[in-house]
C-alpha cells in the first residue's frame, strides 16, 4: 500500500470513529481534530511526492460564481480563504471570481467555500441592519475565519516539519509556481479597488460569528474533491 493510501485510510479510520464509532465524546473530538490535520497535510505531503518528479504539475483555475444579496461581501470571503491556501484570485464582472491554484488546495478551497458561503450570508440576515453595518459584519467575519484556517493550515505544516517532511520548501516552490502562472494568465490586471469601512459598528457581531463558522473539513470535499487530493 501506499503512503497516500494508507493516509486516507487512517483519515477515514479517525473520521468513523468521529461521526459515533467511540462512545466517549471526547476521543471523538480528538479523533476529528486528528483527521481534520491529516486532511490538510495530505496535501502538502502530495505536493512533496508531486515536487520530486521530473515534470512537476502545474496550477490550474477553479470558478466561483455568486448571486445576490452580499455578492461583494462573498468575494471577499473567497478570496480570503484561497489566499489561506496559497492561491490567487481574479475576479470578473462583480460577480465571478477564478481562483488559480494547484489542484489538491483548490479542492480545499472550494470544500470550505461551500460551507462557509452559506454560513456568512445567513449569519448577515439574522444580524440584519443598516448596509454599513452589515459591510462591518462581513469583513470582520472573513477576517476571523481566514486567521481560524491560516492558524490551523500553520499547524499542520509545523506538525510535518517536526517529523523532517521538508514540506515548506515544496509549499514555498508551488507558492511560486502559481504566482508565475497566475501572471502568465492574466497579464493586464488592474488592481481591485478596495472597500472602505464607513462605520465599525457591527464588527464585534461579526467576529463572534467568525468564531462560530465551522472551519472543520469533515466529508465536505466531494468525490471529485478527493480524486485531485489523491492525483
Amino acid at each position: 500500500m501506499t503512503a497516500p493510501d494508507a493516509i486516507l485510510d487512517q483519515i477515514q479510520t479517525l473520521l468513523r470513529i468521529a461521526d459515533g464509532g467511540s462512545p466517549y465524546p471526547a476521543e471523538r473530538e480528538l479523533a476529528r481534530e486528528r483527521a481534520e490535520r491529516l486532511m490538510v497535510r495530505y496535501a502538502i505531503d502530495e505536493a512533496g511526492v508531486r515536487m520530486s518528479r521530473e515534470e512537476a504539475e502545474t496550477p490550474t483555475t477553479r470558478a466561483f460564481d455568486f448571486a445576490a444579496p452580499y455578492v461583494k461581501d462573498q468575494i471577499i470571503l473567497v478570496c480570503g480563504i484561497a489566499r489561506v491556501f496559497s492561491c490567487r484570485s481574479v475576479i470578473h464582472g462583480g460577480r465571478r471570481v477564478t481562483a488559480v491554484g494547484f489542484a489538491s488546495d483548490l479542492a480545499i478551497v472550494a470544500a470550505l467555500v461551500d460551507t462557509l458561503l452559506p454560513a456568512m450570508r445567513l449569519e448577515m440576515d439574522v444580524y440584519g441592519g443598516s448596509q454599513s453595518r452589515k459591510k462591518a459584519f462581513a469583513w470582520s467575519y472573513t477576517s476571523t475565519v481566514t486567521e481560524r484556517l491560516r492558524a490551523f493550515y500553520a499547524g499542520a505544516l509545523r506538525e510535518a516539519e517536526e517529523e523532517g517532511t521538508g514540506s515548506a520548501v515544496v509549499l514555498l516552490d508551488r507558492a511560486q509556481q502559481v504566482e508565475v502562472a497566475y501572471q502568465e494568465m492574466f497579464p493586464n490586471l488592474r488592481a481591485a479597488r478596495r472597500r472602505v469601512l464607513t462605520s465599525s459598528e457591527g464588527w464585534g457581531e461579526g467576529a463572534e460569528a467568525g468564531k462560530r463558522a465551522d472551519i472543520s473539513l469533515g466529508r465536505k470535499v466531494d468525490e471529485p474533491g478527493r480524486r485531485e487530493l489523491g492525483a
